[in-house]
């Protein structure tokens, strides 16, 4: 009796801390959890960046193929549209990922970081890709995405009445 009762003593003991201990995570509503990731010249990325501006962070991998065509669509709205919302792409592949070669082969000229460890998609509670956050001007998370983005679900989303209200 008194070897179960220790025994569930240490298993509720890993679990408060284990809960405890864990960083900041995404909740629509609140403030976005900081970005743990580089760009490929190995600089810091940071949602300070972009302060006071609407920001769409898409994460992906490259053995998705809805995450290639997603990246298609969101360079074709950066291109069009390049003073209406921040766009990042986060790659979620770590080290063994070729991103250079991607971004060149997909002529990429929006923000590309690398999110090595996996620390930005812990805190954004990622389950899978394509998923996309949008984080407002005050740098509140107000909207999650899981699947592919098209250019609709882009005009959708971004309508100006809606970024200037910052309403989505």
């Amino acid at each position: 009796m008194r070897v179960n009762f220790l025994r569930f003593l240490g298993i509720s003991a890993v679990v408060f801390f284990s809960v405890s201990c864990k960083e900041e995570s995404a909740q629509i509503g609140q403030s976005a959890p900081e970005i743990a990731a580089f760009d490929l010249q190995g600089n810091k990325a940071s949602l300070s960046n972009w302060q006071g501006k609407t920001v769409l962070i898409n994460f992906w991998s490259e053995t998705c193929g809805a995450c290639i065509t997603e990246l298609k669509t969101l360079q074709q709205w950066a291109e069009k549209y390049p003073n209406q919302v921040q766009l990042v792409a986060m790659n979620i592949d770590g080290e063994k990922a070729d991103t250079q070669a991607i971004i060149i082969k997909r002529q990429l000229t929006l923000p590309v970081f690398k999110d090595q460890m996996k620390i930005t998609a812990e805190r954004y509670q990622l389950v899978g890709t394509p998923t996309s956050f949008v984080v407002d001007p005050n740098g509140k998370l107000i909207y999650k995405f899981e699947g592919l983005l098209s250019e609709k679900d882009l005009q959708q989303l971004f309508t100006p009445t809606k970024i200037n209200q910052g309403k989505l």
